[in-house]
């Protein structure tokens, strides 16, 4: 049940999600450029922070400009964060580099239809569970922003899909079970 996210003025799949560290390899710039081109009353929340990192989030208010729609909560955890992450209408994690991608994984097991560049290791957690557009392309970012804005059976489509694949993938009880499995395999050689 949303609470918290109303005191930031939001209401529920009303609001596109980025969650991660703001740095430059996560490409919250280019959702920030690409999104204040989309004419769409739904807003923007970019949440997160990084220590050292001043002159780039600078930037990145700067790209905002004056756009109210675009929303900075800062570091969220607890409440706010799950709240965010079960109420978005879309997940974009628009990452230049990764490695596993956490945030990713994480708003795909709250159910989220998730928007990722197409990085060898988004590509991998988001298979067909969810929409891809050109890394590093904010022109194409908000082709693909759009479109889910106008076809919102297209992300409904995609939410319950993201969190079965997480947990049937991703899930530490998953991954135990690999890890022992591995194990026995190697004693029995």
């Amino acid at each position: 049940m949303p609470g918290k996210i109303h005191e930031l003025g939001l209401e529920k799949n009303r609001y596109i999600l980025f969650a991660a560290r703001l740095v430059a390899e996560k490409g919250p710039d280019f959702l920030i450029q690409a999104f204040r081109d989309i004419d769409t009353d739904m807003k923007l929340v970019v949440a997160g922070d990084a220590a050292h990192a001043e002159g780039f989030k600078a930037e990145l208010r700067r790209l905002a400009g004056d756009d109210e729609r675009i929303l900075f909560p800062g570091f969220v955890t607890g409440q706010l964060l799950e709240e965010l992450f079960s109420n978005a209408y879309v997940f974009c994690l628009p990452s230049t580099l990764e490695g596993l991608p956490i945030a990713l994984l994480e708003a795909m097991s709250y159910g989220n239809c998730c928007l990722a560049s197409n990085i060898p290791e988004n590509l991998e957690a988001v298979e067909d569970h969810g929409y891809i557009f050109i890394n590093r392309d904010a022109g194409d970012l908000r082709k693909q922003l759009e479109y889910l804005i106008r076809h919102p059976e297209r992300v409904e489509e995609k939410k319950q899909n993201a969190k079965e694949h997480v947990l049937n993938n991703y899930s530490w009880d998953t991954i135990t079970d690999q890890m022992e499995a591995l194990y026995y395999s190697m004693i029995r050689r």
